[in-house]
């Protein structure tokens, strides 16, 4: 558990690397017969289960050296722990080989859904839940060529391991989208690693047209930083005083960079200079948002609208209801103890600004590191101190955040 105490900070931070960017560029590096170089990987949970699955599928790994190899099964069971990513990314590209293997994970993971792979595979291929949820899961392969239809308008990460597996079966293949695309952000970061490792796939207008028994291409590749975890940052600033985050690619392709336009349109000032994106104190209004292609947004953007002028409606939210944590009820709850007015409707949340955010009270977690880092930045300017139940959870995504937070100026007290 930790205090924080309503304290201003100010002045620069290098970002984090990019989560979204590391598993890609880990994953493509591993599927490439040679050794790649990928540095400035993300040193965090999601990362670590990323790097341990992909060894258990034949991969080397040794810090920012990537040995890549064909896929095959060194260990029995593949433990995602709690990451989402590392569980789809990877289930398609296992079953590029004929033997079993198990995904485990824990928390939340075992519940959240894979019945679009679970529709895809489960009349043609080895696949099967162990248990009454998804999982412990057992597949098997080979994977081979066809068409392969799926929503568009659920989790871009089925999309993603399809993308990365079926350039290496015999044959051609199609993705066909029966629901326009989401979270397209997530999809161009894919494809941008692909191309970069040598990977050649045809979008259609409904979806992706590959071809078969191609070859990725080993490469040496540097991670830009996050803008999912510049998030919190750039709030911080446009509500406090001026913060300059350093290690953000203007010409980036991540969906959530979208932060920057979203905070432009609620009347904040934001440049990028030669030294980085610099975030000044503003006077922000309400506005409409929609987190249908930017989900992971959506706590932050609800902080920030506590302190807009005026009505918030952040619409499109339900992909937050299926995250580590039901992230919609979660900042509703967390916000509204503080004094927040928010008013739920469907998958959507009215929020009315300016308010003045309380302290004195214990926030739940709820085992999500992003809800953790939002419910901060909103503690940081309640009228008294805020309790964080379980601020470790951070680990996931963004495992140097309250260290940053301090040395920028932030009150932090751990309280064994």
């Amino acid at each position: 558990m930790i205090k924080i105490t309503p304290k201003d900070i100010e002045g620069s931070i290098e970002i984090v690397s990019s989560k979204s960017l590391s598993h890609r560029y880990v994953i493509a590096a591993s599927l490439a017969l040679g050794k790649s170089k990928i540095e400035n990987i993300l040193d965090s949970d999601d990362l670590v289960a990323t790097k341990n699955a992909l060894e258990a599928l034949g991969a080397k790994i040794d810090e920012s050296i990537i040995q890549g190899s064909k896929i095959k099964k060194v260990h029995d069971i593949i433990d995602a722990h709690e990451s989402g990513s590392t569980l789809r990314f990877l289930i398609p590209i296992a079953m590029l080989q004929d033997e079993p293997i198990q995904f485990i994970g824990k928390g939340k993971l075992p519940e959240r859904p894979l019945n679009v792979y679970q529709d895809l595979f489960e009349n043609t291929y080895h696949y099967k839940y162990l248990s009454n949820k998804e999982l412990p899961l057992e597949v098997k392969g080979p994977l081979k060529s066809g068409v392969y239809k799926l929503p568009g308008n659920v989790s871009s990460q089925f999309i993603t391991g399809l993308l990365y597996a079926l350039p290496l079966v015999q044959g051609d293949s199609k993705i066909i989208l029966t629901t326009p695309l989401e979270s397209r952000g997530y999809v161009d970061l894919t494809l941008q690693v692909l191309r970069q490792f040598g990977i050649k796939i045809e979008e259609l207008e409904n979806g992706f047209s590959i071809k078969g028994s191609q070859t990725y291409q080993p490469g040496n590749y540097y991670v830009e930083g996050d803008y999912s975890g510049a998030a919190f940052f750039v709030a911080a600033g446009l509500i406090g005083k001026p913060l300059l985050l350093k290690g953000l690619n203007p010409d980036s392709l991540q969906g959530d960079k979208t932060i920057i336009d979203i905070a432009k349109q609620m009347g904040g000032k934001l440049e990028f200079t030669n030294e980085g994106l610099m975030v000044y104190p503003s006077n922000l209004k309400g506005v409409e948002i929609d987190l249908s292609q930017i989900p992971d947004l959506g706590p932050i953007l609800m902080v920030l609208a506590c302190y807009a002028e005026g009505k918030t409606l952040i619409k499109n939210a339900e992909r937050l209801r299926i995250k580590e944590s039901d992230r919609l009820e979660a900042m509703v709850e967390n916000l509204t103890k503080m004094g927040a007015k928010m008013t739920v409707i469907n998958d959507s949340v009215l929020i009315e600004g300016k308010c003045f955010l309380n302290g004195d009270v214990t926030l739940n977690t709820f085992g999500d590191h992003r809800i953790a880092m939002a419910s901060a930045i909103a503690g940081r300017h309640a009228k008294n101190p805020i309790y964080l139940d379980d601020e470790k959870v951070v680990s996931k995504s963004y495992p140097t955040f309250f260290k940053e937070y301090v040395r920028l100026g932030g009150l932090v007290e751990w309280i064994k």
